[in-house]
């Protein structure tokens, strides 16, 4: 995503889209509502340097966030700031959902050293939070099952999160085919995805709302944004 600033109200960029989902049925018709899913990093930097000055705006609850900082902001802020030093070459990255190219629904970042981890996955957009959640969640497991594809079968790796054991994102995470490969007493459980489900665990998500139309892989887009909010 390469910002263009046009004016202080208006940047226009050449976005990394990686996903598009709108929400339609009887009731909502085609276009009322959408989601896109963004790769960030240092080249969005005045992007990222005006959201994480409306952090603080509003204080964020969401039962079923997968953090590694006690609130809510501060992981979003940790995880904005870690954008700001990815590069195009870095293994980790940092995904968001944009609403309507208007508001930030959500944020995703991981590493991937000797196996793929989601390290904070965060969506906050009221009743349709779950939307952003499951996209930033599925895109990511779309690159993963991607790499894999590329490999021989014994190389293949699974994707790993930690999560807080008892938690409502931890009993998501293993409803989405993660499970624990031993039990320890940490206060983090790890998980584990094995890379023969990742495939079903897409499906299952992408399947789950009658009312979605998804489209992966968009590739490089000029989008305005005239007022985001987060």
């Amino acid at each position: 995503m390469h910002l263009q600033p046009i004016n202080n109200s208006t940047p226009n960029f050449q976005a990394n889209h990686l996903r598009n989902i709108r929400l339609v049925g009887e009731k909502l018709p085609l276009n009322k509502e959408f989601y896109d899913i963004y790769s960030i990093n240092k080249n969005d930097s005045e992007l990222i340097n005006k959201l994480l000055l409306k952090i603080d705006l509003k204080e964020r609850k969401d039962a079923l966030a997968l953090k590694e900082k006690p609130t809510i902001n501060n992981t979003i802020r940790y995880v904005l700031n870690k954008a700001l030093k990815l590069t195009d070459k870095d293994q980790d990255g940092v995904y968001i959902a944009v609403k309507n190219n208007k508001q930030i629904t959500g944020i995703l970042d991981y590493t991937n050293s000797s196996a793929p981890m989601i390290k904070n996955m965060i969506s906050w957009q009221g009743v349709n939070k779950d939307v952003s959640r499951k996209n930033l969640f599925t895109t990511f497991l779309q690159k993963v099952k991607k790499e894999n594809d590329q490999k021989l079968w014994s190389d293949r790796v699974d994707v790993e999160v930690y999560a807080e054991p008892g938690t409502r994102i931890n009993k998501w995470l293993k409803d989405s085919g993660f499970h624990a490969p031993a039990q320890d007493k940490s206060i983090r459980e790890r998980l584990e995805l094995d890379p023969n489900l990742i495939p079903s665990s897409i499906k299952a998500k992408d399947l789950s709302d009658d009312n979605l139309r998804i489209t992966d892989s968009v590739g490089s887009e000029n989008i305005v944004l005239k007022d985001l909010r987060i």
